[in-house]
């Protein structure tokens, strides 16, 4: 559970579930989140800029679900756990969750996917033909 105690409302909320917790009498490990080195706006921006590119290439209407079908080819799913049900399901990767190494990472073997198995450019930025992609794929 992630509370965000700069918030006096999320501090109360810590509290209670931490006290709940003790009064059930449960392990309780504490961990510090750190702020991570989120995946920069630009990353986010050329990412989307490369879905549009290969939903368009490969007739796709919908956006959001060339990029389910992106992430899912090159990274698969993972295991969550439904608090609930205490069900494990199958969950996609989010981008906005992940690191600037990590997204770094994932549009590397995005590019290199793209070109092998789609025969689909996806330039980075001062790459060749970065900026045709980007002036006809900008607004999409």
């Amino acid at each position: 559970m992630i509370f965000h105690t700069a918030s006096s409302f999320e501090r109360e909320k810590a509290k209670a579930y931490f006290n709940r917790l003790v009064a059930q009498g449960k392990d309780i490990e504490v961990k510090e989140r750190r702020r991570s080195d989120k995946r920069t706006l630009d990353q986010n921006a050329l990412f989307h800029l490369w879905v549009s590119v290969i939903a368009d290439d490969l007739g796709y209407t919908d956006k959001e679900a060339c990029k389910r079908d992106v992430k899912r080819t090159i990274l698969g799913q993972k295991e969550d756990v439904n608090r609930l049900t205490g069900e494990v399901i199958q969950v996609d990767y989010k981008t906005s969750e992940m690191s600037t190494s990590e997204l770094a990472s994932f549009m590397d073997l995005m590019k290199a996917w793209a070109q092998t198995d789609l025969g689909i450019y996806l330039p980075y930025w001062k790459d060749p033909g970065y900026e045709e992609m980007y002036q006809q794929y900008k607004n999409r």
